[in-house]
């Protein structure tokens, strides 16, 4: 494994091997409805952040000030499963079945407790009601040692998609 050092990462496949494990268990429980089991993959201090596309090329940059598709703490991805686990969650009603594809998983920066990867996605939603959505984008997360593992720390969702069709949610992205 790599030093954590700080510094980009040439290419350690066993650090990215690990981080891309996290990120297909992450993908596998939203496919599967299993909430607490996703949760729990998150540390208590996480963020969940898609910005908006900010003109033809960018996105916003600052959640805080900028216009954000989802931005939730751990306590606001807690509520979110409460809703969509009682069935509260109208927009998402009824929820989709989803398939997630991570690709191109890449540890780009390793610090001496955090690891910045980056990832490729597709989601296909599928609701008797509806069309099927296909939505594309890259993943920027920052994990983090804890016990023996990896937590999320932060995940920021980059929706490639030009125009928004249907609902954004924590689990079609």
């Amino acid at each position: 494994m790599a030093a954590l050092d700080g510094r980009a990462v040439s290419f350690d496949a066993a650090l990215t091997a690990e981080a891309a494990e996290l990120l297909y268990r992450e993908a596998w429980h939203l496919d599967r409805r299993e909430w607490q089991a996703w949760l729990a993959l998150y540390a208590e201090d996480a963020l969940f952040w898609a910005p908006a596309l900010a003109g033809e090329e960018g996105f916003s940059e600052d959640p805080d000030n900028d216009v954000s598709l989802i931005y939730l703490d751990r306590a606001g991805l807690e509520a979110r499963i409460f809703r969509i686990e009682g069935g509260d969650s109208f927009a998402s009603a009824p929820l989709p079945h989803t398939a997630h594809l991570v690709s191109n998983v890449r540890a780009v920066r390793a610090g001496d407790a955090e690891i910045e990867v980056s990832a490729t996605w597709l989601v296909n939603s599928f609701r008797r009601t509806d069309p099927p959505i296909l939505r594309a984008g890259r993943y920027a997360y920052v994990l983090r040692r804890a016990g023996e593992g990896l937590k999320i720390a932060r995940k920021t969702v980059h929706v490639l998609d030009d125009r928004i069709v249907g609902p954004i949610d924590i689990f079609n992205v």
